[in-house]
Order: C-alpha cells, then structure tokens, then sequence
C-alpha cells in the first residue's frame, strides 16, 4: 500500500483520460484507494473530459487530472487545451510513452508538472501523482528517457504537423484545411513543404501511401485511430480551494 502522509490530501479531487478502459480503471482505483482522492470523472480522451468540465459545476472540477497521452494525435490541440485546464488550476500528470513522444514533448514544454512512463511501477506512479498534487514537478527515469528520444525525420512546424497527422488519417487536402481553418491552397502549401522536408531527408513522400507510412513511423498517426482530436472550445477558467 502506498503511504498517506498526513491530510494534505483530503478534499482534493481528480479526473482520468485515457483511452484504455483497463489501464483507466486501474488508475481510478490507485487514486481513490490509495491516495484517497475523490475521482470525480474519467473518460476516454481529452475531448469527453472537456464535455464533463464545460456542464458540471466549478467546485467540482478536479485539482490533478492524470492523461493518458496518445501515440498519435493534434499536438497543438493538446497543447491548447492542458493549456486551458493548467490556467483554470488543474495539475496534470502526463502518461507517456515513446510512440507518444511528439505530444509529450510539446506538453513538457507547455510546463506540464509531471510525467511518468507506461512502463513504471504503480508505486512509481503513486508517487508521482502525490508530488504533483502537492505542488511539485517531475519526471520519472523512464519518463525523461521517452521524451528525449529524438525523432528521425526533420523538424515540422505546429501547422505542418497538423496537415501531415489529418491527411495520413484519411482526410482529403480540402477537408483538412476546414478542421484547421485555412484556405484549401494554404494546406497544400503545407503538404508540400512536409514532402520536400522529408524527400531531402531521403524519405520518399510523393503519394499519400508514402506519407501515411512516414506519419505512422514517425508518431503523426496511427493507422488504427478512427479520429483526431482537433477542436477543444473555450478557454476554461476557476478557482479551487
């Protein structure tokens, strides 16, 4: 059992994002067991815990929101919406692996407080999620190995790699450019600039084949997802005791 130093604890609340219903359980049972938080949602992703925030009542939102981070996704948009969540108060506990580095290191810049690996013991992140709750920041060992692993393609920009994740996942130029709001000939560009990147970095990255290839190699996509997350709504803001 994981040790509960003092009451500093009591009161405090916390909310789970995670798309794996196992690994979501067992963390709602780790938080409310033994660390004697009161878990009042968990969800499978960031968007259906921005729904939950947006209707339920301030008072109730959570003071550490633990999120399972993706492989494959809209970095900017989870940039944007921890953002939101860390101005309106919330502490975040990033769970990351290293297909999820792309995300992880825009949040770790972002100052996400802290970070712990798919591979790290429960007490490991017992203990994590206490530091964090109390204030403090950090990165596990595996963690800090995940997030420095470096990409082998070229450096893409914010807007590059949006286009480059939506197109691999199946939309169409025209369709991307409406989810990121641009004119259809400003995508283009942008698809085109992430070819030449990649085709100077000897990747072939003429058809879309090629270019889903190099986004499911790199972290972009993930040839199994059925969605991306691209809208994240207002900003959200509140005040906890």
């Amino acid at each position: 059992m994981f040790e509960v130093h003092g009451h500093a604890r009591r009161g405090k609340r916390a909310a789970v994002a995670d798309g794996s219903v196992l690994q979501r359980s067992r963390i709602h049972q780790l938080l409310s067991q033994e660390l004697r938080l009161d878990v009042v949602q968990t969800g499978a992703g960031m968007r259906h815990l921005l729904d939950w925030l947006r209707r339920a009542d301030p008072s109730q939102w959570p003071h550490l929101m633990v999120l399972a981070v993706p492989s494959a996704g809209d970095v900017a948009a989870y940039s944007h919406t921890v953002g939101a969540l860390r101005g309106a108060g919330v502490r975040v506990l990033a769970v990351t692996s290293s297909p999820a580095r792309r995300i992880s290191r825009r949040l770790l810049a972002d100052g996400v407080e802290g970070f712990v690996s798919t591979a790290d013991s429960e007490q490991e992140f017992l203990a994590a999620a206490g530091s964090v709750l109390a204030g403090r920041t950090l990165a596990t060992a595996r963690a800090r190995a995940d997030l420095q692993r470096q990409a082998q393609g070229p450096r893409l920009s914010i807007q590059e790699e949006r286009v480059l994740a939506l197109y691999a996942s199946g939309f169409t130029i025209v369709e991307v450019a409406d989810r990121i709001g641009v004119r259809h000939d400003t995508a283009r560009k942008y698809l085109n600039r992430v070819r030449a990147k990649f085709t100077a970095a000897g990747w072939p990255a003429r058809s879309k084949l090629q270019l889903a290839r190099i986004a499911w190699a790199e972290g972009y996509a993930d040839p199994e997802a059925d969605g991306i997350l691209t809208d994240t709504g207002p900003l959200l803001t509140a005040d906890f005791g």
